[in-house]
């Protein structure tokens, strides 16, 4: 901390990092308002520091409180949210609260003026198969819809957030429409999420040589909106506080960049399990699944690609014919040739594991893992079941686990429509 300066007449004169403390702000947001207008130094000392009197500090801070409870204008809003994040760094558990604060704090700039319909605090998590990777912290308003599209399309395809992940550098389109983004992939996933502007901002610590991007802040509307300086400025704050709130909340350490909504927890592998066994169940307690039991077969498919994240699903050696999922989670206008060529090779994937003895396991393209699961069936006949997710996964224990009940669900309701071996 600076030593305080005192003039003749021994008044307390307030250096940025103190000034900054005492308002409960980053000493880099403190900079920018003063480079915005949005507080003047009472004086400046020879080598060009600016120096503050109490009186002014508190005026500035009661000015804020003000705006940001009366005022309309979204500018104000990000103040109100580096109040929330301030208060982190006193609190005697931040571990504890920083995930809690981050999703008050997104909650705070959706609903505060109009502007944002969405917003966003990711963590980068690199990984060999994506650099730029994000684990989301905490959102506000995102789409599944667009959830989705971004899993599927990574790392192939740059979104703005991964693009400031790389560069460290602020990134805002205020009309979608009338600029292109990083990738033209990118700019129609989010023309279909129905966002027409957005702001993203690094995430950073350290300076210099030792600065380093930890994440991402990302805002986004569904109208054009013209960014003002004094609204960059208190974003580039609440980025700041946020790194803050990372580091005292021993994020960097704490997370599984894998954990998503993605991935099949045992809570999502035993829901999935239970409800393949219930609808097979229920199908064999149901004269029309004897008389169609494609359909039968299709509707344990479409579970498991609706519960368990999957891609696509194929099933070989199941009377009467071989089948899949018919139901689509991703976008059916984006890259439906690759969905395409995924179920293509996982037809041929299952077709080979049918006669092994063991799951296989495949990643391609460093986008996806396909499993396929061999299943021997009545009558020495053999049979498989396999599925495509999204993402790198090099543990496939609870996939084996949905594709083994897919197997069992599968052929008991063949078995009940065909009556058993011929």
């Amino acid at each position: 901390m600076y030593e305080p300066d005192k003039d003749a007449a021994d008044e307390h004169w307030y250096g940025v990092q103190e000034a900054a403390s005492y308002l409960g702000v980053h000493r880099a947001t403190l900079f920018r308002a003063l480079r915005g207008g949005l507080i003047v130094a009472d004086r400046t000392t020879p080598r060009g520091r600016a120096r503050f009197r109490l009186a002014t500090l508190d005026a500035f801070r009661d000015q804020l409180r003000h705006q940001a409870a009366t005022s309309q204008e979204h500018a104000y809003a990000p103040m109100a949210v580096l109040a929330k994040l301030a208060g982190l760094g006193r609190s005697p558990a931040p571990a504890e609260h920083s995930i809690a604060v981050m999703e008050e704090t997104v909650r705070l700039l959706c609903s505060s003026g109009g502007n944002y319909d969405m917003a966003l605090v990711a963590l980068c998590v690199p990984c060999e198969s994506d650099p730029y990777a994000l684990k989301t912290l905490a959102q506000c308003g995102l789409p599944e819809s667009l959830k989705a599209s971004y899993t599927y399309l990574r790392p192939v395809v740059p979104f703005p957030v991964n693009v400031v992940s790389r560069t460290g550098v602020h990134e805002i389109c205020e009309d979608i429409s009338a600029g292109l983004t990083p990738h033209g992939t990118a700019q129609r996933v989010l023309t279909q999420s129905a966002i027409s502007s957005y702001a993203v901002y690094p995430i950073v610590s350290g300076s210099g040589a030792s600065r380093a991007v930890l994440g991402v802040l990302a805002v986004c509307g569904h109208a054009p909106h013209k960014y003002t300086e004094q609204e960059m400025t208190f974003l580039a704050g609440v980025a700041d506080a946020l790194s803050t709130c990372i580091t005292q909340g021993s994020l960097l350490t704490g997370l599984d960049p894998y954990n998503d909504f993605n991935r099949l927890t045992p809570e999502t592998t035993l829901g999935v399990v239970s409800h393949l066994l219930e609808t097979a169940y229920a199908r064999t307690r149901c004269p029309e699944a004897a008389r169609s039991p494609m359909l039968s077969v299709e509707a344990l498919c479409n579970l498991v690609v609706e519960q368990s994240h999957a891609l696509t699903t194929w099933t070989y050696g199941f009377s009467p014919q071989d089948c899949g999922n018919t139901v689509n989670t991703v976008d059916a206008t984006l890259e439906d040739g690759v969905l395409r060529q995924y179920r293509s090779n996982l037809q041929s994937l299952v077709l080979r594991v049918s006669t092994a003895d063991s799951l296989k396991r495949e990643q391609w393209q460093n986008k996806v893992t396909a499993v396929a699961f061999p299943v021997p069936l009545p009558c020495g006949q053999s049979g498989a079941v396999g599925a495509v997710w999204p993402g790198v996964r090099t543990a496939v224990e609870a996939e084996g686990v949905v594709l083994s009940t897919l197997a069992s669900a599968c052929s008991l309701v063949s078995q009940y429509a065909s009556g058993g071996c011929d």
